[in-house]
This record gives structure tokens, sequence and C-alpha cells, in this order.
């Protein structure tokens, strides 16, 4: 027969497991990817995101970042968030024009002017149509991250003038768009993974490519690339998306807490982004011979490109494109 003594030290016992498990059953967590590395703005904002969530809800829901592709790509992590087996991720644009071809509009060559223009237009009405179009696809789009502009790198030649691109194997995102850009600049594009890309041009697959400073160094592509070329020919945008199956297990307030999470982040993330961009700006051009495409160049590529921006304009959406053409000409 157990003592007195026993039978108190049992009941405690059983108090405080009962307490550790209730807390424990009480507590979320949930699991979010990148595709790019540590030292990446993508990454780093999503490290924020998670930091404000945890803080902003005294360690109720934890977040756990999954970097560098370690999840699978951008188009494996949305197909995850769909089915509710990954609950936040940070594709780009170009990605979730699989889901909504609209989305390539922002993709479109040489129509933002900088990374405010881009803001005004993103942040605004057209926006966040863009984003609400998505509330049927099993997800909930929260804020655009900045990539930013895109710039070419190859092994072979400088790019000075359009017809420097005309014969490299450039690649490009897995995007109809893209693959159409660079084959109307007389390139060979060729789509693939991100994460496959630098062996690729080890290995001389591909003689170049196209990102943001961001992702050259981040990705090390200086060590298999010696010209950088800045063409600014698109500007790069992601989306912070959330799983609608994990949204919509949270309460009002909660919701309301990743939702301003989320705001607060993307500021911080645009700002990492932007600053990292010059800084690496310099940095590259000890690694790399990089040169500045002149304005009349550049002119003269968004002319070439004329029939692939007509091509895809007409596959969006008529309002889609009447409203973001108007706010491109409203933040201007």
């Amino acid at each position: 027969m157990l003592s007195r003594h026993c039978l108190l030290k049992n009941v405690s016992t059983l108090g405080l497991l009962l307490a550790f498990s209730a807390t424990a059953h009480a507590g979320i967590t949930a699991r979010m990817g990148t595709s790019l590395p540590d030292a990446h703005p993508q990454t780093l904002g999503a490290n924020k995101f998670a930091e404000l969530v945890d803080e902003r809800s005294n360690g109720d829901i934890t977040i756990t970042v999954f970097s560098n592709g370690i999840l699978g790509n951008d188009v494996n992590m949305t197909s995850m968030l769909q089915s509710g087996t990954l609950d936040f991720t940070v594709p780009s644009t170009a990605t979730l024009s699989s889901l909504n071809p609209d989305f390539n509009i922002v993709s479109l060559p040489f129509q933002f002017d900088d990374s405010d223009h881009a803001d005004a237009v993103l942040d605004g009405e057209a926006g966040r149509a863009l984003l609400a179009s998505l509330d049927d696809k099993q997800l909930v789009a929260l804020e655009y991250w900045e990539n930013g502009f895109r710039h070419m790198t190859n092994s072979r030649r400088p790019i000075e003038t359009l017809e420097d691109i005309k014969g490299l194997k450039i690649r490009t995102m897995q995007n109809a768009l893209y693959i159409d850009l660079f084959n109307g600049l007389s390139a060979n594009a060729v789509p693939m993974a991100v994460n496959e890309l630098f062996t690729a041009m080890e290995t001389r697959t591909v003689d170049g490519q196209e990102n943001p400073y961001t992702v050259i160094d981040a990705k090390r592509f200086f060590e298999v690339q010696k010209y950088l070329s800045r063409t600014a020919h698109a500007y790069d945008a992601q989306v912070l998306v959330a799983s609608r199956k994990f949204m919509q297990s949270l309460n009002d307030d909660q919701q309301q807490l990743i939702r301003t999470a989320a705001r607060d982040a993307t500021l911080y993330q645009r700002e990492k982004s932007r600053a990292m961009n010059d800084e690496l700006l310099s940095e590259l051009q000890e690694k790399m011979a990089v040169n500045v495409v002149p304005d009349a160049e550049r002119v003269r590529m968004r002319e070439a490109l004329e029939p692939v921006i007509q091509q895809h304009t007409q596959a969006l959406t008529p309002a889609v494109v009447e409203q973001f053409r108007a706010a491109l000409a409203d933040a201007r």
C-alpha cells in the first residue's frame, strides 16, 4: 500500500506531466522552406519572420526554417504547401505563374524603374489583387519580398551590345516567359532549377545565367563565371506564401499575428536585399569582369523583346494588365 507521501508525490508528478502535455499540445509548430542559402536575403527574411512570430506569440508558435533547397525547389515546396505538408515558403512570382499566369506580369522585362517603383506597384491594389488570386489554390499569399534586378553572367564574353547575347547558352528559370525572353534576345535558353546551375556552368553545359547580385554571390557563381554584365533586364519578386491548411488551423488572433509579423519581416527583408545588392556589387567587381550595359543598348534589347512582351501580355487577363499598367504609370 502506498504511503501518503508517495501518493502526494505521484499526484504531483502526474500534475506536472499533465501540465507539460497540455503545454506541448498548445504549442504550434510550423516548417518553412527556402531555396537559397543562409546568407541570402530570402533566408535572412525567413529567419526574421520566424523570430518575430516566436517573440509575439510568446513561444506558442514556432517556425523552423529549412534553407538552401533542402526540402526541394520552389515548385516542389509550393506543391507541398498546397498539400499541407509544408507551412511556408517564398517562391518567385515566375514560379507562381504556373498557378496563375497573371503573375508573369511582374516579370515582364524593362518595366520597373527601381526598387521603390516596384514597392509602390506591388504593395498597392494591383499587387494585392495578384496575391488574392491564390486564395482558391490552397495557398495564402502574404507579402512580396525582393530578389532584385536580374543581371547576366557568362564564361565567354562581356555583354556590351544586344549582339553579344547571340548564341550564348543561358540558364533560365523553368518559366515560359523567361525562356522566350532569352530566346528573343537570340540566346539559347536552358531552363533548370537553380540548385543544378553551378555544376552546369562548371561543366560548360551552359555558358551563363541571370540573377540578382545576391544570388550570384550566395551561390558562388563567380567561381565558374568570368563576366558580369549589368543588364537589369527584369525585376524579380518573391512571395511569402502560407499553406491555407496551416492558416485555417489558427484562430483569428493567431492569423493576424502571422500577417503583421509577415509585413514587418518584409520590410526587413527588402532592406537587407537592397543593402546587400549594393555591397555585393563592389565585391563582385574584384572577382569578375563587370561592365555596365549602356542605356541605348538596353533600349535595343527592350525593342527586340517587344514581340515576346506582346505575346505574353496577350495571355494575361486584360483587366489585370490594365490595372498593372495604370499602377506602373501612377507610381512614376
